[in-house]
């Protein structure tokens, strides 16, 4: 829960606007289903559950998905997101700013 709060910090220092952070899947659910967003960064594992399904909903709907974790990469991810960024805890700033960038085209 930390980290996640923290990484939103470092996100809105970066000049990006926060729509979590969420510390389950139904609370990303009723982030998104409130607004949009334009690109997500999505843990991996939220409490114990993976975020690959919600993952797959948003890239279906044209948003940029990246996903964070602890792990080297991520097992079974579907076609649609099989070219998703998997960025690695620790997540540096310059890592988070270029990969924003790529994912929302600028």
């Amino acid at each position: 829960m930390l980290i996640a709060m923290e990484l939103g910090e470092r996100l809105e220092e970066l000049g990006y606007e926060v729509l979590g952070p969420a510390h389950t899947l139904d609370q990303a659910e009723a982030a998104i289903s409130a607004q949009r967003p334009d690109a997500a960064l999505l843990d991996a594992n939220l409490n114990g559950v993976s975020s690959v399904a919600l993952g797959a909903k948003l890239a279906a709907d044209g948003v940029p998905v990246s996903f964070c974790t602890g792990y080297d990469a991520i097992k079974g991810l579907p076609e649609g997101l099989a070219k998703a960024p998997v960025l690695t805890k620790p997540i540096s700033d310059a890592t988070l700013s270029t990969v924003l960038t790529q994912m929302l085209g600028g």
